[in-house]
This record gives C-alpha cells, structure tokens and sequence, in this order.
C-alpha cells in the first residue's frame, strides 16, 4: 500500500477487474490496472499462458526502485 496510484502492468495476460477497494465490480478487460491510493484490486485472468511473467509498476522510478514482481506458473496437466 502506498499514499499514491499505482498503475501496475502484467506481462503476457489481459485481466478483468473485479474488484476495487473490497467492492465488486464488472470491469473491462486489460494489461494495466491504477491501483489507487492506500487500495487494493482484485483481478480475474485465464492461466493460460504458462511462465514467469512480470508484475510491475509503471513508474519507472517505482520500478527501478524494485516495486516489480513476478506472476509464475506452470502448464496444468
């Protein structure tokens, strides 16, 4: 959490937005998400495209900062 947005990218999915700060919502499809101040969201997204894929900041300030993560899983059987 931090006292500023955030818009976050992830690497190789699109993503729906189902939830904002605890409130459900129908939100449309996309790679980018601004995370709002002291906020959370939840998103839904196919795993459907196996891999290590990153989770970062579009700031890159923030990212060079190391606000980047990683989104990782492997081909189901």
């Amino acid at each position: 959490m931090s006292m500023m947005a955030h818009p976050m990218h992830l690497h190789g999915h699109h993503f729906q937005v189902v939830g904002i700060n605890g409130r459900a919502l129908q939100g449309a499809v996309r790679d980018t998400v601004l995370v709002p101040p002291m906020g959370s969201v939840v998103i839904a997204f196919d795993a459907g495209n196996p891999g290590r894929w990153p989770l970062h900041c579009h700031h890159l300030y923030h990212m060079a900062a190391g606000m980047m993560s990683f989104v990782a899983y492997e081909k189901g059987s």
